[in-house]
């Protein structure tokens, strides 16, 4: 398989390669992250129902030929709300996935800002359960009543802690313990899913191979913060021995001190 790409990064953590450009706009004080009112439910009840669901699942399994294994671990949970938590390595199926994970239950993602920021169909993007990130300490508020108000309607919350989108990178970034106070705080159980790449014997892509591990749930002996920093543990390893099952690289990543990395991709 030809090597396709070299990115160039200085920071494991804060680097992104999405390559979208798009100029966000800040959400106001009263942005309502999840859709209110008759209307917005009925429309996101035909579009979510009638179209995504169906889109998703020929995307994934009859164009990208995606194979799930473990996805049966997730059997017995939908009667209730749920956090997902993935790497981040495609800019579709990672938007996607959750909608395949959650069936036939609803799924939400936590977002970017950029998402619901985009001309013409950043109000689309909301409709389908696309949850911005906000700015500032203030909005918080209002964000995590939202995640609260999703699992509470039964809805899965798909989030992906490294941040930021690495193409086809095989490895589990680190990340923060912060969102898994989520699943401590509602009391939901929490899954996580590893998109791997490997081999194909007639392309020139990799098959994408997507892991399922848990259910996850936290430690109640601990306080809040320990059981969403063991919780991140669990979920961390799980992903990690997981992400040892990629054995081909599409792209390759390769660390550059900022001050040598320049333009942060360059052709092979």
């Amino acid at each position: 398989m030809k090597l396709e790409k070299v990115y160039y990064y200085s920071d494991e953590v804060n680097d992104d390669f999405a390559g979208t450009h798009i100029t966000r706009k800040k959400l106001p004080p009263d942005y309502e992250y999840l859709n209110k009112g008759f209307w917005r439910r009925f429309l996101r009840g035909i579009i979510y129902h009638g179209i995504v669901k169906s889109v998703t699942f020929f995307y994934a399994k009859v164009i990208k030929r995606v194979k799930y294994v473990g996805r049966k671990k997730m059997k017995g949970y939908r009667n209730r709300g749920a956090f997902i938590y993935g790497n981040h390595t495609s800019m579709l199926l990672d938007a996607i996935n959750p909608t395949y994970f959650s069936f036939p239950r609803s799924a939400d993602v936590v977002i970017n800002a950029d998402a619901v920021s985009i001309k013409g169909i950043g109000w689309l993007v909301k409709l389908i359960g696309g949850i911005p990130i906000p700015e500032g300490f203030h909005a918080m508020a209002r964000f995590n009543a939202a995640l609260g108000e999703a699992v509470e309607k039964k809805h899965w919350v798909a989030i992906y802690p490294e941040a930021h989108i690495w193409h086809y990178y095989t490895r589990i970034r680190p990340f923060a313990a912060t969102s898994f106070i989520y699943p401590v705080k509602f009391n939901v159980p929490a899954f996580s899913y590893t998109m791997t790449y490997q081999k194909r014997k007639r392309s020139k892509y990799p098959k994408r191979v997507v892991y399922v591990d848990g259910p996850f749930f936290a430690d109640s002996g601990l306080p809040p913060k320990e059981a969403a920093k063991k919780l991140r543990d669990q979920i961390y390893q799980a992903m990690c021995s997981r992400a040892e099952m990629s054995n081909c690289e599409y792209i390759k990543y390769i660390y550059r001190p900022k001050e040598e990395t320049g333009s942060a991709e360059a052709q092979a």
